[in-house]
């Protein structure tokens, strides 16, 4: 049982890689400037990473590292000089260390009494310090993510 539930989702949560060519590639516009796009990925300052761990909800699961957003809050003298340091180095080198990705996957049950892989939701618990980053790029992208997404996909836009 437990084998056919692990192939049911990895086949549900994975794709195949798709083949582009560059030709293909012209023909599609561009809908980002360059300045929009540097504003994204620009080395966030301190007060704004502050900013997003306080706006976190704080006693949500927490993710591999045992720690919830309200540690980080509570804790803001001890280890915010750190995590603000943490976070420019992401934007800095783009590239997080293994245990940041790290992420614990469970399934919550969609009716009262589960009988099949289907009856239940995926979901990812991931640190606070992924979603710190994740929140910080989301928050720079809504300016302008209207354009990005299509009239028929009006559910992904807040309003």
């Amino acid at each position: 049982m437990q084998e056919a539930g692990v192939g049911y989702f990895r086949t549900l949560l994975t794709s195949q890689p798709i083949e582009i060519s560059d030709d293909m590639l012209t023909s599609i516009p561009s809908l980002v400037t360059h300045h929009e796009s540097s504003l994204t990925t620009a080395i966030p300052t301190g007060e704004e990473i502050k900013e997003v761990v306080f706006s976190m909800s704080r006693h949500r699961a927490p993710g591999p590292d045992g720690f919830p957003a309200d540690f980080y809050v509570s804790c803001w003298d001890i280890v915010g000089t750190d995590l603000i340091q943490a976070i420019k180095e992401i934007f800095r080198h783009k590239v997080f260390t293994r245990s940041w990705k790290a992420t614990f996957f469970a399934l919550i049950p969609k009716v009262t009494t589960p009988t099949s892989f289907r009856d239940f939701r995926p979901i990812s618990l991931c640190n606070v310090c992924y979603k710190v980053v994740s929140k910080i790029v989301t928050r720079r992208l809504s300016s302008f993510l209207d354009r990005l997404i299509s009239p028929e996909q009006c559910g992904f836009v807040k309003g």
